[in-house]
């Protein structure tokens, strides 16, 4: 049963360290998550429920802050407020279980937020330092150990271009492109000051109104993760900050969320978990937007289902500015009811090695 959608905004993106670098997550989460409320007229009492998808939920980002921007946001104390971690593909994780307890009559009036604070939380950072422990223990490694081992999903990626022939030029041409597509604005941002890191030439408190676009080099670029590797830095979404926030349920909806879906395979293979979730009605949708943290994800899976860059990404993708985690995958829906016309079909995917899962939105 399709999930309707009141409202659908987003702050500004921006790189790790750069223009949002100074916000706390919660802060940054309750002020546009109150946006997204004006813009439902919904009343925050009748408000049932808050997802919040976050690859990181440590540190500034953990004990709940679900239930910390509930807080933050003034909303009634009664609101449940629930975390979900799901790696790569936190956002939609967070998406379909909000959808999963609308459709089953359990919640009315849900609110989706999609995080990332990567200037504050840096990615991977609940494993940093093994203070408790080695992250997943000794058995994901031995399984396979036999086919050289478990290695980083976009290394894995890389090496998977490289047997598919897939050479740099192709994945530079993809990174540029990504850039040279992104539109400076969308309806569905919601303008911030600035509260930039040291490393950001910008005042605090200059209104931030469009995502920070990264500059395309002109120079040649070296591979960054293997010698004979095919991506560079074009190719590459470094760590990125930003909040994306949705609120379903019922009333004067702007779209709907027609389905979600899930799917997962061997953990160095990107293209045949998008192909699952391409072919389960995906791939009928008007429009294709894909989250992905390299070229190479996005290359190897788009051969192996037939289709080109051509066919994803029409407002550019994550490598133009790079990768805000939860935020970046409920972003390719917000960006995309803002900018197509009435009744039209996107179909949103996070993809990785080893993982995808994605939605199918309509615009009313």
């Amino acid at each position: 049963m399709p999930v309707p959608i009141l409202a659908a905004v987003r702050s500004p993106f921006a790189v790790a360290d750069g223009a949002l670098a100074g916000w706390h997550p919660v802060d940054l989460a309750a002020e546009i998550a109150a946006v997204a409320v004006e813009r439902a007229a919904v009343d925050p009492a009748t408000i049932d429920a808050v997802w919040v998808g976050c690859d990181e939920p440590v540190g500034a980002q953990g004990a709940n802050v679900a239930r910390a921007l509930v807080l933050a946001a003034g909303w009634p104390e009664t609101i449940v407020g629930t975390v979900v971690e799901a790696a790569p593909h936190s956002g939609m994780s967070a998406l379909a279980a909000a959808c999963d307890a609308i459709s089953a009559g359990r919640v009315g009036t849900a609110v989706v937020i999609g995080m990332s604070s990567a200037s504050i939380v840096q990615p991977g950072a609940s494993a940093l330092g093994r203070t408790y422990g080695r992250p997943w223990g000794e058995g994901p490694a031995a399984r396979y150990a036999d086919v050289g081992g478990l290695v980083p999903p976009i290394v894995a990626a890389d090496r998977a271009a490289a047997q598919c022939g897939i050479d740099r030029a192709a994945h530079d041409a993809f990174g540029r492109r990504s850039c040279e597509r992104r539109n400076a604005s969308s309806g569905g941002i919601v303008p911030v000051g600035a509260r930039p890191g040291d490393a950001a030439a910008i005042q605090r408190g200059t209104p931030i109104i469009s995502d920070q676009v990264r500059s395309l080099p002109t120079q040649d670029l070296e591979p960054i993760f293997e010698v004979d590797g095919a991506t560079t830095a074009l190719g590459f979404a470094p760590a990125a900050d930003g909040v994306s926030v949705l609120i379903l349920g019922s009333g004067d909806a702007i779209g709907e969320i027609v389905s979600t879906g899930a799917t997962a395979g061997a953990p160095l293979d990107p293209a045949a978990p998008f192909a699952t979730v391409h072919a389960a009605g995906h791939r009928h949708a008007d429009r294709l937007d894909l989250a992905v943290a390299s070229a190479s994800i996005a290359l190897v899976a788009l051969e192996a289902a037939g289709l080109t860059p051509d066919d994803v990404d029409r407002d550019g993708g994550t490598i133009a500015v790079g990768d805000a985690a939860a935020a970046e995958d409920l972003r390719l829906i917000i960006d995309g009811l803002h900018r197509d016309a009435g009744d039209r079909t996107g179909a949103a995917v996070r993809l990785s090695a080893g993982c995808a899962a994605g939605c199918v939105w309509q615009r009313l």
